[in-house]
This record gives structure tokens, sequence and C-alpha cells, in this order.
């Protein structure tokens, strides 16, 4: 905190010293941002031209995010600068596929969880989590992957990982407070005055919001990816015939996520972070003392709580009403102009800026001077957004959404599906890996419902044996922040780096391959996903 006070603009953010075996600590980052261009530039004599321009832009633009090389926020607008330099697309179109339905669900995303925090309802939560699970954060990560695999299930994983997000948020600063847990680590962050980096046992928890969310979304018929999937082969397949070919994965990546996040940040089978643990043990004697002692400075449940309680689940609602394919929902009424997640969390988005907090000059109105004087703020405030809001991470999201945008003008997805598919109606083993990996590949380079939106059409093209495993590969959204909202919602404000999204690889052993259908000689393989698995 000294830092963030002491620190001004022009100061230098590191110290100064002459030992020259310090120029790697200090100045890796100036050095890769020259070198990497210059090493991935053979790659631009690749044919044809604009796709291997794209190759070249889109490896630097994921190597500069991936390896914290610059401020994402400027990393972002790359796309923007370079793809119109190379002939791929025009400034307007990239700029537009930056600004999706995606974008402004992610928006309506945040800002719930902001009026959270504003309301304080994240902390009146966190109390009624804490006399569920106690001290224990083994027991919080299950406790939170069960409930938001319910809430994205039914309604979407962004919702789900930004309102369970500000709850688990207020549940470790409990923790912290109470001394049973540290909430920020001593590392000292590279970029001076910003917010301090969380703990092992703290990122544990996170994740656990924003990947039991990816995984409820396997299985969901009310979500994308899913959604476009049917669409997509509509009249192949159905929307229990996706669920039956989902299970599986999903039942096992659960499993897998829980164990792994157990033992890679929560200490399971010991090590440095168990020994951390180990050590805040004994404050855990005055724990529910300390609990105890907040619930009673929280006081009663006023109405403004309440309000956003009320607000969020009316939002919930009509996310989950809005095109749920098992009956017909309000976004069905008119077929002719989609109207996609945003209409309905934007909307209640206004309400949240439009509502008033408190109800006092309500008194005005029967000619009462009420008792207690004072303003009506409404229930969320820009300032409080403006400040909460992660700008840049939501930034980066519209750049991963361009990134598929500019593969497909570019002509780099129908050439893969050309190189790649085939018609024949038995399944090919070797084009069926390839179409998982790649699949895999662009789904955690961008959101999966994007790639299903804008790539699927055209890989559908290509032949079953390479469209198939794409199109089930695409729940693979776990590598990076901008794999998907919830990633990212959860990335923003945990301020977990991308590097640290890449140590739960292990749940793609487990959901990039679908199920294996042997295909009988006189079907093609599309008719075949019609079977039970």
């Amino acid at each position: 905190m000294a830092a963030t006070q002491d620190y001004k603009p022009g100061d230098i953010p590191y110290e100064e010293q002459d030992d020259r075996r310090l120029f790697c600590k200090f100045h890796y980052k100036g050095v890769l941002i020259l070198l990497i261009p210059i090493i991935l530039g053979p790659i631009l004599i690749g044919h044809p031209v604009l796709v291997f321009r794209f190759l070249y832009i889109s490896l630097c633009f994921y190597i500069f995010y991936i390896l914290n090389l610059m401020a994402r926020g400027a990393v972002a607008f790359i796309y923007i600068v370079f793809i119109p330099i190379a002939g791929i697309a025009a400034s307007g179109q990239v700029g537009t596929s930056y600004y999706s339905d995606l974008i402004f669900l992610v928006y309506g995303s945040v800002f719930l969880g902001i009026m959270m925090d504003s309301a304080r309802l994240s902390e009146r939560l966190a109390m009624c989590v804490i006399a569920i699970v106690g001290s224990s954060l083994k027991r919080l990560q299950i406790f939170m992957t069960g409930v938001v695999f319910i809430v994205a299930f039914l309604v979407h994983p962004a919702l789900a990982a930004a309102f369970w997000m500000k709850v688990s948020q207020a549940v470790i600063t409990e923790y912290n407070n109470a001394g049973v847990v540290k909430m920020n680590s001593d590392e000292k962050p590279y970029e001076v005055g910003s917010k301090p980096y969380p703990t092992r046992p703290v990122i544990g928890i996170y994740l656990t919001c924003c990947y039991t969310g990816t995984i409820a979304a396997c299985l969901s018929p009310f979500v994308n990816p899913n959604g476009s999937i049917v669409d997509a082969y509509w009249g192949f397949f159905r929307t229990s015939g996706m669920m039956m070919i989902m299970a599986g994965p999903t039942i096992l990546g659960l499993v897998v996520m829980v164990l792994w996040i157990h033992i890679l940040f929560l200490g399971l089978f010991g090590g440095s972070v168990k020994r951390d643990l180990a050590e805040l043990d004994g404050n855990r004697a005055g724990f529910k003392q300390t609990i105890a002692d907040r619930k009673e400075a929280l006081g009663p449940w006023p109405v403004y709580p309440i309000l956003v309680l009320l607000l969020i689940i009316i939002t919930f609602l009509l996310v989950a009403t809005r095109k749920p394919r098992v009956f017909r929902g309000w976004g069905d009424i008119n077929l002719k102009i989609e109207s996609g997640y945003s209409v309905a969390v934007i909307g209640m988005a206004i309400l949240f800026f439009a509502l008033p907090a408190n109800y006092l000059f309500c008194r005005y109105y029967v000619c009462r001077r009420p008792t207690k004087e004072g303003t009506a703020p409404s229930l969320l405030g820009w300032k409080a957004v403006n400040t909460n809001t992660p700008w840049a991470d939501i930034f980066m999201l519209g750049a991963a959404v361009c990134c598929i945008f500019c593969a497909q003008t570019c002509g780099f997805i129908a050439l893969v599906a050309e190189s790649m598919g085939s018609n024949e109606p038995k399944l090919d083993g070797p084009q069926f890996i390839a179409g998982a990996l790649f699949g895999t590949l662009l789904t955690n380079l961008s959101p999966g419902s994007t790639v299903a939106r804008i790539a699927l059409p055209t890989i559908s093209r290509g032949g079953a044996s390479f469209a198939l495993p794409f199109a089930t590969a695409l729940h693979n959204q776990f590598l990076l922040p901008v794999s998907c909202p919830a990633n990212l919602i959860v990335a923003g404000w945990g301020n977990i780096r991308p590097f640290q999204f890449c140590m739960l690889n292990p749940k793609f052993l487990f959901r990039s391959r679908p199920h294996l259908i042997k295909l009988p000689s006189n079907k093609s393989a599309l008719q075949c996903v019609e079977l039970p698995c």
C-alpha cells in the first residue's frame, strides 16, 4: 500500500543498480518484445500470403500476452493496428469484431458483481457460506464446485463465475482477516502500484469458479456453445444426444479438476503450500468468534442487499429463459432477429444504475420530512464500476474474438478444413484426432461460443471425421483467461496471470475426446450422432 502512495508518474519503477547480472531480471521483457517478431519473421514468406500474415501477427500477439511482456490493454489492440496493414480486413470490420454480443455479456456480468460489493451482498452471502464450510479451504473448494455448477448449468457460466467469484473473494477476505489464510503473496508486482498477486491456495479457489462453469457448459442444453453446435448440425444433433455425448467427459473433467486443484493449489500431497497452511492452523481457534463478531457488525439485512439479490435472481431467470431449446423461450418469439444474452444482461444493468439504493425520498411524496435526511444514490454508481472493472482483460477478450474473425476472413479456417476434411462415411482416426486438437487450439485462443458461431459452419463442410470431434472439443476452454468469459472475469478480479491458467492441462485428457462411435457401413458419420454413446 505504501508503494501505491509513494509512487508518482515519472519515478523509476525499479531501484537503480549497476550489477549487469540482474539484466535479465529487469529488462528481459523489453528484449523479448524485440526478439520475438524478428525470430518469427520467416513465417511471412509462407503461402497463402494472407494466412501466414495472420499466423505471424497472432503468434506475436499471444506470446506477448502469455509471457506478460506488455500491458494487456496495449497488447489487446495489436489486431486493430496490424490486421488492416496486412490487408486481411478493413479497420471498420476489425473494430466491429471487438464489440460482439459476448463482450456486452461480460460487461453486464461485471456490473452485477460490482453491484454485489456496493450493496455488501457478497459479504452477507459469505457469512452464509462460512456457516456451511467453516474455515476449511478444501470444503470451500468443493462447495464452490457444486453451487457454481448448478448456476452455470441452468443460467450461464459467465454470470455464475461473476456471482460466486465475488462471494469467494468475500470469504477469502474473512479468512485473511482471521489469519486462517494468507490472501496476497509476497511477490513484488511488475508494475508499481498494481494490485498484489494472490497466493496459490487463493488462486485455486478462484479458478474453481471459472473452470466449474466451463465444465457445466459441456452438459447444459441451455448455454452456448452447445446451442450453436446443435444449430450447425440441425437434424443430426439433438439436444438430448449432445448431453449424452458430453456426460462422460463432464463427470471425469469435474473429478479431475477438483483433485488437481487440491494437489496443485491446496497442498493435498504436501509441499510448500501445505506447510504454509499448517503454519496458520493455530489461528483457527478464534475463527468462530471472529465470524460471530462480523455477523453482529453487519446487522440485519437492509433493503439495499435484498433488492440487489432480487434483481440478480430476475437476471438469472431472464437469461435462463432466453432460448433454452428444451422449451420455447422469449428469444424465440421473433425468429427473424436474434436477441442475444446481452439484451437481458445489459437491460438489467440499466436498472442497476436507475433504481435508488434507499427510499428516504418517498416520504416527501406524502408530505413528510424524513427523520434522517440524505441523498438517494442508485444501486450501482459509475465510479465503482470504473474502478473495479477489469478493462484491460475485457479488451483482450475482444481481441480474442477478433482473432477468430480474422482467421475466417483470411481463409485460414477454410484451408485447414479443406486439407484435413474428408467426406468418407467411415471415421478416420488421424483426422478425428486432428479435429479434436484443432478445436481445442481455437477454443483456447478464443471463446468456444465465438468459434462455434464463426468457424463451425466452415469446418462442418470439411467432412464428419474432422468436424464432429472439432465441435465436441469446443468445451476445452481452460488454457488462457481469454478462452471464455468466465475465465476472463475471474482473472481480472483475482489478478491471475495467463500462465497460471496453464497449470490445469490434465483436464484436456478427459474433455478433448468425444466418444468414438463405430459407424455402420450404410450410415454417414453425421447420421450416427443420434445413436446413444
